[in-house]
């Protein structure tokens, strides 16, 4: 076991305060974020030369 493993299993077990829990619900909210702006940035190419599936071309404004 290395040294440090003892304090992060300490932290893990320890009961967390409503502003620790809060917290990192927030970290984790604010990485799914970075993470999914970038997907987005990745794949905007191929999503700008795909065809439109069928269930959004049906609801374009029909031209009148």
């Amino acid at each position: 076991m290395v040294p440090y493993d003892t304090y992060r299993i300490y932290q893990i077990e320890r009961a967390k305060s409503l502003a620790e829990v809060r917290g990192a619900d927030e970290q984790a909210a604010r990485v799914a974020s970075a993470f999914s702006a970038l997907f987005r940035c990745i794949t905007a190419p191929a999503r700008a030369v795909r065809k439109p599936s069928a269930g959004l071309v049906s609801r374009l404004p029909r031209p009148a």
